[in-house]
């Protein structure tokens, strides 16, 4: 039976290219455990250290007193990987619920976020630690292992692998029927 639902799941993957995580979909909700504690530890030393300011207001975020957020939405790809995720205020998060956030500008503060993390993980051994203590819940990713979080990358090369990986994401989820989150 094992053998047959594999399968299936394979065909139905190849068949719709622009499902991500298909496989997770497919499976009972009691297994769509999210794993966003380590995450949200990586974040919070950062925070300690290095002010972020919140993708959309563009205010600080506050130390333990914010959510762990998607940028393109969860119910679309299923997983919790790092490069996805970001710090946000807690209102604006179940206001944002399963949208997406308008590319421009929000995008470029997202990746400046990202970036901010990345610098901090290879300036910090405790953070360092905290990003490796991820690897087992929130980097599977194969592009963000080899490209994204290698040591070395500058701010525009940084940019550039992340959106060039997670664009076609987002424009799937568009094509999918995601609506735009009209933050004002």
């Amino acid at each position: 039976m094992g053998w047959i639902q594999y399968e299936k799941v394979k065909w139905l993957q190849n068949n719709n290219p622009e499902v991500p995580g298909l496989v997770y979909k497919l499976t009972p909700t009691e297994e769509k455990v999210r794993k966003l504690k380590k995450v949200r530890d990586l974040w919070q030393d950062i925070i300690e250290v290095q002010e972020i300011r919140d993708v959309f207001t563009g205010q600080p975020v506050k130390k333990k007193k914010y959510d762990i957020d998607h940028f393109i939405p969860w119910s679309f790809v299923m997983n919790d990987e790092l490069w996805n995720l970001m710090p946000m205020d807690a209102s604006l998060n179940s206001s944002k619920s399963n949208r997406l956030p308008k590319w421009n500008p929000f995008f470029q503060n997202f990746a400046q976020n990202q970036y901010l993390m990345y610098q901090m993980i290879y300036d910090d051994m405790g953070i360092y630690k905290r990003f490796k203590g991820c690897y087992k819940d929130n980097l599977h990713s194969i592009w963000a292992g080899q490209e994204l979080y290698r040591k070395g990358n500058s701010k525009e090369m940084f940019y550039n692998i992340l959106e060039k990986n997670i664009i076609p994401v987002y424009d799937s989820a568009r094509r999918q029927g995601y609506e735009i989150w009209d933050y004002s």
